[in-house]
């Protein structure tokens, strides 16, 4: 299979088409030295002019402060004692996906929080704010 790259205002995107037919823009955008990794569900193949590249570009570049937002949500949600994260953090690297319109998620692949055992954790926004969380603790391999 040939893997197709096309070229965006935010990067190179590799595309990908799921096993039930979504196609899927993946790239990785670099904020303060680190490379942050992103996918795009597309509304059909080779419709990038319908992608908002610069609300992917804000949320992306706002990972630090989106982190620490759905630090402290996860934190009320579950009711954990905010003091209490020690030295390991509680969510770890972010992978952006947007999903169309207002909608994308943060999951953190990594943590000290049981549920990101062994895939993470999934936050939900719709544009700036969050609209809850999900846990992939119990999740199927694909």
């Amino acid at each position: 299979m040939t893997e197709e790259v096309w070229s965006s205002p935010i990067g190179d995107l590799r595309i990908n088409e799921s096993d039930d037919g979504e196609v899927f823009a993946q790239g990785r955008y670099v904020v303060s030295g680190h490379p942050v990794f992103f996918s795009i569900k597309l509304p059909a193949r080779g419709r990038l002019e319908e992608v908002d590249f610069e609300f992917i570009r804000v949320r992306i570049a706002g990972v630090e402060a989106y982190t620490d937002v759905a630090r402290d949500f996860l934190i009320s949600e579950l009711g954990l004692d905010p003091e209490g994260e020690g030295k390991a953090p509680l969510i770890a690297n972010p992978e952006f996906t947007f999903w169309g319109g207002l909608d994308w998620s943060i999951l953190f692949a990594e943590g000290s929080l049981d549920i990101c055992e062994p895939y993470g954790v999934l936050v939900n926004f719709h544009d700036a704010r969050i609209v809850g969380f999900d846990d992939l603790s119990g999740a199927e391999e694909v």
